[in-house]
């Protein structure tokens, strides 16, 4: 038998008895955002219907099985097998719809995100890349073969930046002149 229990706040708890195991899946949507996670404990084939109790923000799942009954703990979006019995005196009981014998189906995957720009700083992903003005940076696939970087000649001098804010400096300067800062000779 398999159960849903919606908690308010757009949770929604799926209960599942696969064998030996309860399968339970916590589902949490809202505008903008999905979320979901699902969790195995070995509590015994089930001998009754499950019971859930909320009490200050804290919902108990109880579950009976021949050899013993088990309590698990959800809390936001973090659940937790209980090691001691807990009280639920004065506990609401949630109803719990019968469905049918299959899981919620997952969440599909996020799209990838198209590449980032913002001012003159942008970023790009497979490969992983990120130029800031004249400044860049790749991470090239491994399965690409290597591609050689040109050298500078004999007769160009290496291409100075500013540590502070990466504008090119040339030699002889004694101040950034984009942010002031100190150079080092």
């Amino acid at each position: 038998m398999n159960y849903v229990c919606y908690l308010g706040s757009g949770q929604r708890l799926d209960l599942a008895n696969q064998g030996s195991h309860t399968v339970i899946t916590l589902s949490q949507s809202g505008p903008g955002q999905q979320q979901q996670s699902t969790n195995r404990y070995l509590t015994g084939t089930w001998t009754a219907q499950p019971t859930v109790m909320q009490a200050g923000g804290i919902t108990v799942i109880t579950v009976f099985s021949a050899t013993k009954t088990t309590q698990i703990t959800v809390q936001g979006q973090a659940i937790a097998l209980c090691e001691h019995p807990l009280n639920l005196q004065g506990a609401q009981s949630l109803p719990l719809e019968q469905t049918a014998a299959k899981s919620p189906e997952p969440m599909s995957p996020l799209e990838p995100l198209p590449p980032l720009k913002m001012g003159n700083m942008e970023m790009k992903m497979k490969p992983m890349e990120m130029r800031l003005g004249n400044m860049e940076m790749r991470i090239d696939d491994l399965n690409q073969p290597a591609q050689q970087q040109p050298t500078p000649a004999a007769n160009q001098k290496p291409k100075r930046f500013c540590a502070q804010c990466g504008q090119a400096i040339t030699a002889g300067d004694r101040f950034c002149t984009q942010c002031g800062q100190p150079l080092s000779s």
